[in-house]
């Protein structure tokens, strides 16, 4: 149970207002991918590593969060797919749906 209200509080930390969050999981449990906001070159936080693939503490945090919401919704698999984002258009992204999640220095 408190996992799961971490991945909630997570998605409406990103200005995910309860209403877009339930709007949010039900998209992510329907299509089987969830999109991830990452930052290409944020030091240890978030950084690529070319070929599309990312790690840093941001991200990984993200996929722990993803995890809680897979096993929550119970699905058996979850894609995730990654979109770079910049401070100044990851709020707006998420806010669109452009981006399911971001966790990032805000």
């Amino acid at each position: 149970m408190k996992k799961s209200l971490f991945a909630v509080a997570a998605l409406m930390a990103t200005g995910l207002a309860f209403a877009q969050a339930n709007d949010t999981l039900k998209k992510i449990k329907d299509s089987g991918a969830a999109t991830m906001g990452v930052r290409e070159s944020s030091g240890a936080l978030s950084y690529t590593l070319g070929d599309g693939k990312y790690v840093g503490f941001h991200v990984e945090v993200c996929q722990r969060v993803l995890a809680d919401v897979q096993k929550s919704l119970g699905m058996a698999k979850l894609e995730t797919k990654f979109q770079p984002v910049t401070s100044q258009n990851r709020i707006p992204l998420v806010q669109n749906g452009t981006v399911d999640i971001e966790c990032g220095s805000t």
